[in-house]
């Protein structure tokens, strides 16, 4: 599974300044809830490989260019277990 983190969130709230928008004007343009789009700016969710290619779309940008792409186990601990 894919973990898509924000290299520098201050940089996605800027950029979206920049572009004379607020976040909540940004989200309803590229189809993520406002709600989703702030926990992703403050670190506390982290969006999916489509949600990534929205934001990194909306801004003109690559995902790379925001997001630090990591690959995670997703199984349990428990499961790995029994799975050996």
């Amino acid at each position: 599974m894919l973990k898509f983190e924000l290299k520098k969130p201050n940089e996605l709230q800027i950029l979206i300044a920049l572009m004379g928008k607020s976040v909540r004007g940004f989200s309803e343009e590229i189809g993520v809830s406002h709600s989703f789009l702030s926990q992703v700016i403050n670190g506390k969710r982290f969006p999916s490989a489509t949600t990534a290619g929205k934001i990194a779309r909306g801004l003109n940008k690559k995902i790379d260019d925001f997001f630090l792409i990591k690959m995670v186990d997703d199984l349990p601990v428990a499961h790995k277990e029994k799975v050996r």
